[in-house]
C-alpha cells in the first residue's frame, strides 16, 4: 500500500504477513487508526493533478483487494489490511459486497452481522481486503456460534486479531458451509404447527384468565396436546423455563436483527437454553401449562422488544 502523511501510523498494521501472527498475541486493530472510506461512488483513479487523499484511498484499497486475491491464486497467505466505512441508508451487505469485490459472509463475519438483510445503515464497518471469515474466540450470535463449532479443528493454526475489541481468528478464502449459508440468507418465516385453529387473534381482547379488556402480545393456535411446535425460522435458544405461573413451560428464540419468538404454554421442551435452532426444527410440544384454559401455543414475535402481529 502507499505511504501517505495523513495515516503514518498505517505502516505497521499493513504490512503484518499472516504466518509471522503469534496466535497467544492478537494482532489488535484500532478503528481510529484505519484509513476511513467515506465515499465508494468513485472507484476510478483521475487524473494525477486532481487527485485527493480519497482517490488514494480507493485506488489502494482496490489494489490490496487484486493483491490478495492473487498470492491466493498462488497459493500463499494474504497480507490482511483492514479500512473502515459508515454504511449510508443506500447500502446493504449485497451492495457493499458487489462494489467491493468481498464475499457477503466476509463483511458479514468481520462485523458481527447475523444475516444478509442486516441494517447497516449508519454503522460503521471494518472492510477486509482479503475474502475468508472472520470466527470470534467467544461466539455470540447464532451465525458466530454456528461458524466456530465447525470450524473448531481450523482456528488453532489461523492468525489472530482484535476487531472491535474482539478476538477473531481469520480463516483465508473459507465460505460458509450449506447449513451457515442457509442460516445466513434465510428470512422467511413458517408458522409453528403444522395443523391448528386460530382460537385468539393479536390485539385487544377480552382475557379468558382475567375477564378484563387486555391487550394480546401474540397469537393462540389450538391443537392437541402432543402436537409438534417447530421453530419459525433459524436462531439461538435464548431462554428455556419451565413452571412460569402464567406462560408454563415456555421457549424464546433470539433471530436476526433484534427479533426474538416466543411459543408457551407446552408440555415439554425439546431444547436448552444456548441451541441454535434451525427453521421447522421441532423445539417442543403443545401443552396446557400455565395460566392456560385448553391445550394451545401461544406465539410471539417481537422486533427489538416491541410486540408485532406474527401472521403478518
Amino acid at each position: 500500500m502507499k505511504k501517505n502523511k495523513a495515516f503514518p501510523l498505517l505502516i505497521f498494521f499493513f504490512s503484518l504477513c499472516a504466518p509471522a501472527l503469534a496466535q497467544n498475541k492478537p494482532i489488535v486493530i484500532q478503528n481510529e487508526y484505519l484509513p476511513e472510506l467515506s465515499s465508494l461512488n468513485n472507484r476510478i483513479p483521475v487524473p494525477e493533478e486532481k487527485k485527493s487523499m480519497l482517490n488514494y484511498l480507493l485506488k489502494d484499497y482496490n489494489d490490496d483487494i487484486q493483491n490478495s486475491y492473487k498470492e491466493i491464486a498462488r497459493g500463499e497467505p494474504v497480507r490482511l489490511s483492514f479500512y473502515r466505512y459508515i454504511a449510508t441508508k443506500e447500502d446493504s451487505i449485497l451492495s457493499l459486497s458487489a462494489r467491493l469485490n468481498i464475499p457477503q459472509e466476509t463483511l458479514a463475519t468481520a462485523n458481527h452481522l447475523d444475516s444478509a438483510d442486516a441494517s447497516i445503515a449508519g454503522k460503521e464497518l471494518i472492510l477486509p481486503t482479503a475474502p475468508g471469515l472472520f470466527i470470534p474466540q467467544k461466539p455470540i450470535t447464532a451465525l458466530e456460534i454456528l461458524l466456530a463449532n465447525e470450524n473448531a479443528s481450523r482456528v488453532d493454526s489461523a492468525p489472530l486479531y482484535t476487531l472491535g475489541g474482539m478476538n477473531m481468528y481469520f480463516l483465508q478464502n473459507q465460505k460458509l458451509s450449506p447449513t451457515q449459508r442457509a442460516f445466513f440468507l434465510d428470512a422467511s418465516m413458517i408458522i409453528p404447527l403444522d395443523d391448528s385453529v386460530l382460537s385468539s387473534d393479536f390485539g385487544y381482547r377480552v382475557s379468558p384468565i382475567s375477564g378484563r379488556w387486555k391487550f394480546h402480545s401474540g397469537v393462540d393456535l389450538a391443537a392437541p396436546i402432543g402436537t409438534p411446535v417447530h421453530a419459525c425460522k433459524w436462531g439461538k435458544v435464548q431462554s428455556a423455563i419451565q413452571g412460569d405461573n402464567v406462560f408454563g413451560n415456555y421457549i424464546i428464540l433470539q433471530h436476526t436483527n433484534g427479533m426474538t419468538s416466543v411459543y408457551a404454554h407446552l408440555s415439554q421442551i425439546l431444547v436448552k437454553q444456548g441451541d441454535i435452532v434451525s427453521k421447522g426444527k421441532e423445539i417442543g410440544k403443545v401443552g396446557t401449562t400455565g395460566a392456560s384454559t385448553g391445550p394451545h401455543l401461544h406465539f410471539e414475535v417481537r422486533q427489538n422488544g416491541r410486540p408485532m402481529n406474527p401472521l403478518r
